[in-house]
């Protein structure tokens, strides 16, 4: 058996073309996210699909100069949900953040499948997206997933143009996992 191929091509490219995204790639994509499993079946995600040039704007204003290569993407998804939406469970344990990371990853998987980019990121001003996208304050905006098709940004720095062209870089299996206890 060999790893599904969205999986193994995935990556968080910054090279985005500004061409907009064909919308039934984008339903698509949204719709995959409601498949995700969660707690109860309690569907606690909220995406909102941001491509309207004056919503845009206001979002991409609150992306600091590190993510300025995200400025040229032709929609942002903001990722939200809140606790009480979803399973509460001893210990901090808020299931809403866990449902809506398994939902977003469903979205990229089937971006992948679309030819489309998706890089979340976590580098914004929260409260001004929010206020942006008239996102209720007691909702908890986890991230932006920034989508577009793979271009050229000559805005990218040295680092950046290194991590988009070189190898993939994973932590070996071994430092990360660990067979029937703790430590890893």
């Amino acid at each position: 058996m060999e790893m599904l191929p969205e999986i193994a091509v995935r990556r968080a490219f910054r090279s985005l073309s500004g061409e907009p995204l064909p919308e039934e790639s984008v339903v698509r994509m949204l719709e995959a996210a409601t498949f995700a499993p969660s707690c109860f079946n309690n569907q606690p995600w909220r995406f909102i699909a941001v491509s309207d040039p004056v919503v845009l704007e206001k979002v991409r204003a609150q992306l600091p100069d590190g993510n300025a290569w995200a400025r040229s993407a032709p929609m942002v998804i903001l990722a939200v949900t809140k606790p009480s939406l979803d399973c509460r469970l001893d210990e901090g344990r808020d299931y809403a953040f866990f449902d809506l990371g398994m939902s977003t990853m469903n979205l990229m998987l089937q971006a992948v499948r679309e030819g489309i980019v998706v890089h979340p990121i976590a580098g914004f001003n929260p409260k001004k997206v929010k206020a942006a996208c008239a996102v209720p304050d007691d909702f908890v905006l986890v991230t932006l997933l920034i989508c577009g098709k793979q271009g050229e940004n000559p805005s990218l720095s040295d680092w950046q143009l290194e991590r988009e062209k070189g190898p993939r870089q994973r932590k070996p299996l071994s430092e990360v996992v660990s067979f029937n206890s703790f430590p890893v």
